[in-house]
């Protein structure tokens, strides 16, 4: 699935974001940019996420019950 691609991709640039922000050569604008940066593709994969959840929930979602059960 197209989604499962970019989430492993964003999550690897998530991944060298927090990286490099480990690094102690860092000045204080490069750092608040990462971390303006690690915001962004968080919301990105949090935005794939919740469209892939709802997908997830609209196929999957059970099929109304025909008729009365009761009687």
């Amino acid at each position: 699935m197209e989604s499962d691609s970019k989430l492993e991709d964003l999550r690897s640039v998530l991944s060298c974001v927090f990286e490099k922000l480990g690094a102690e050569s860092l000045t204080e604008p490069d750092r608040v940019e990462l971390v303006a940066r690690a915001e962004v593709v968080q919301n990105q994969i949090d935005a794939i996420q919740d469209a892939g959840g709802e997908e997830h929930v609209r196929t999957n979602a059970a099929p109304e019950p025909s008729g009365d059960w009761l009687f």
